[in-house]
């Protein structure tokens, strides 16, 4: 057996076109509490305690559900989420969570006591600050960015104002590679929807040269692209018992990809 395939064997771990291809496992499970809808909107990280907060989308009466690093719910059953929200995410700035809502509502504000647990919530951005209703947005606190998905392009919105900043828009070159470049005539519509992907939901990691992410459904991966020439950097394989869906159901934090199961009503946690 050689040193290469040894490696393999134990980290899943290789490379082949220039890019670095991984199996994920479920690492931790986030079980929602009983109760209405069939998607998961998001999972966010509260960055002062540790905690887990994920949601259900579809309404605003639909759970809000929080989590300690032991994956034990630290919230009461019935905690709603207010409003009806696709993205959530802490900004250090305001010391609590801001979420984008569903259509044209705006970007809200929650009020949380001593503990984490929201028990109001207010707009704070009027209007549609994202691109689509059913956008989920993703917050990159170095940039103090917002990310949103539009086709297979990552829009950016001002995370103090929720003002659009086209200038830090960025392409991600769908299953190019720096070993596979596009052709040198090579056009593409970056706003129009991504056929094969999830539509609704893109990463934001932080991790250099990997730093968005996207569902490849039809290939059950997540494709994780260069923030500085949008060219695809790796390919993480979904485990076959775990859904992938085509809207919603995803989601990134803390250094762990999410994917919701229906099912067993659950944030499946891979790393």
């Amino acid at each position: 057996m050689t040193r290469y395939l040894l490696l393999f064997l134990l980290f899943g771990t290789y490379k082949a076109d220039g890019q670095i291809k991984r199996h994920l496992e479920v690492v931790m499970r986030l079980e929602m509490p009983n109760g209405p809808g069939e998607n998961g909107g998001t999972v966010a990280i509260n960055q002062r305690n540790k905690n887990y907060y994920a949601t259900i989308a579809g309404n605003k009466s639909y759970a809000l559900a929080i989590f300690n690093n032991l994956t034990e719910l630290v919230s009461p059953p019935d905690l709603a989420q207010l409003y009806d929200i696709r993205g959530l995410w802490y900004h250090p700035k305001y010391q609590t969570f801001i979420a984008n809502t569903y259509g044209d509502t705006g970007w809200i504000k929650y009020t949380i006591d001593k503990i984490g647990i929201p028990y109001d919530a207010n707009i704070l951005f009027k209007g549609r600050k994202q691109p689509f209703p059913q956008s989920v947005g993703q917050f990159s606190p170095k940039e103090n960015l917002v990310y949103f998905l539009k086709g297979s392009t990552a829009v950016a919105y001002d995370a103090n104002s929720g003002t659009a900043v086209p200038e830090k828009n960025k392409l991600l070159k769908t299953g190019y590679t720096q070993k596979n470049l596009p052709p040198a005539d090579w056009k593409v519509d970056s706003f129009s929807v991504l056929n094969d992907y999830n539509s609704t939901s893109l990463i934001y990691t932080g991790i250099l040269r990997s730093e968005f992410g996207l569902l490849n459904v039809k290939r059950r991966e997540i494709e994780l692209y260069s923030a500085s020439d949008g060219l695809l950097t790796t390919r993480l394989k979904i485990p076959d018992t775990v859904p992938v869906k085509d809207k919603l159901n995803f989601a990134y934090c803390y250094n762990i990809y999410w994917l919701y199961d229906n099912a067993s009503r659950s944030w499946a946690g891979l790393r």
